[in-house]
C-alpha cells in the first residue's frame, strides 16, 4: 500500500513539474519563411539592377529618346491606405485586397509604416533628382547627335538630287543612293539608345546616387518587414518584390 501511494506521490509531483516548465517556456516566435530572395537586402540589390537598366523610349525619326530614370513605385506609399483595426476590423485593408485576405493593421503598425516611408522619401529625394538630371543630360546629348546625323543626311540627299538634277545619275541610281542613305540614317540614330545606355553604366555619379537610393529603400523594407507581423510580411512581399526585378 505504502508503495503505491509512494508511486501516486511521483507521479504528481512529476506532472506539477513538467507542468511548470511548459508554462515557463517562451511563446514560439513563427518562422520566417520568405525566400532569400525575398528579404530586404536582396530585393535592394535586384532594385539596382533596375536602376541600371530604366525603361526607354529609343530615338527615332518621330520621337526623341526619353530615360524613365527610376521606377515610380519607389514614390508609392503602400500602407497609406490600410484599414486599422477597429470599428473596421471586419474590412480587408483596401490597398493590398487583392494580394491578401483580411489584411489589417494596428494602429501602432500604421503609424510605423507612414513615419518610415516618410523617412525614406527624405532619404530619397535629393538623390532621385540628381539622378534624374543625369539621365536629362544623357537624353539632350542624344538629341543633339539625332539633329546632327539629321542635318548630316539632309546634305548628302541634296547632293545626290544634285547629281539627278545635272544628269550625272539616273532616276533609279538617285531611288537606290535615297533607299541605302536612309537606311544609313536610321541605323545611326538607333545606334544611340545603345550609347545612351552605356553612358548610363559608366557614369561614375549616376552609379554613387543609385547606392545611396537603393540603400534608403534597403531600410525602407527593413522597417516594412520588422513592423509587419511574418506573414504580414510574407503576404505582402510575394505581391511586390516583382516590381523589384528587371522586366
Amino acid at each position: 500500500m505504502k508503495k503505491i501511494v509512494y508511486l501516486l506521490a511521483f507521479i504528481t509531483v512529476l506532472s506539477v513539474t513538467v507542468w511548470s516548465c511548459k508554462k515557463d517556456e517562451a511563446p514560439t516566435v513563427p518562422a520566417d519563411r520568405t525566400l532569400p530572395n525575398e528579404q530586404p537586402v536582396a530585393l535592394g540589390d535586384s532594385l539596382g539592377e533596375v536602376i541600371d537598366n530604366p525603361d526607354m523610349v529609343d530615338a527615332s525619326m518621330a520621337v526623341d529618346l526619353t530615360i524613365t530614370s527610376y521606377p515610380t513605385f519607389l514614390e508609392s506609399d503602400y500602407f497609406s491606405l490600410a484599414i486599422v483595426e477597429g470599428p473596421q476590423g471586419d474590412k480587408e485593408d483596401s490597398l493590398n485586397k487583392i494580394c491578401t485576405t483580411g489584411f489589417k493593421l494596428t494602429k501602432a503598425q500604421k503609424e510605423k509604416l507612414t513615419a518610415a516611408f516618410k523617412a525614406k522619401e527624405e532619404c530619397m529625394d535629393a538623390n532621385r533628382k540628381l539622378l534624374k538630371a543625369i539621365d536629362l543630360e544623357i537624353e539632350s546629348w542624344v538629341k543633339n547627335k539625332k539633329t546632327e546625323i539629321i542635318a548630316k543626311t539632309k546634305l548628302q540627299i541634296d547632293s545626290i538630287n544634285k547629281l539627278y538634277d545635272a544628269g550625272s545619275i539616273t532616276a533609279s541610281q538617285k531611288k537606290d543612293m535615297l533607299y541605302q542613305l536612309e537606311l544609313k540614317r536610321e541605323a545611326a540614330i538607333k545606334a544611340l539608345t545603345a550609347n545612351a545606355k552605356e553612358k548610363i553604366k559608366t557614369n561614375i555619379n549616376r552609379a554613387t546616387l543609385k547606392g545611396k537610393i537603393v540603400d534608403c529603400e534597403k531600410i525602407y523594407l527593413t522597417a516594412i518587414k520588422e513592423t509587419l507581423t511574418s506573414e504580414q510580411f510574407e503576404l505582402w512581399i510575394k505581391c511586390h518584390k516583382l516590381k523589384y526585378k528587371k522586366k
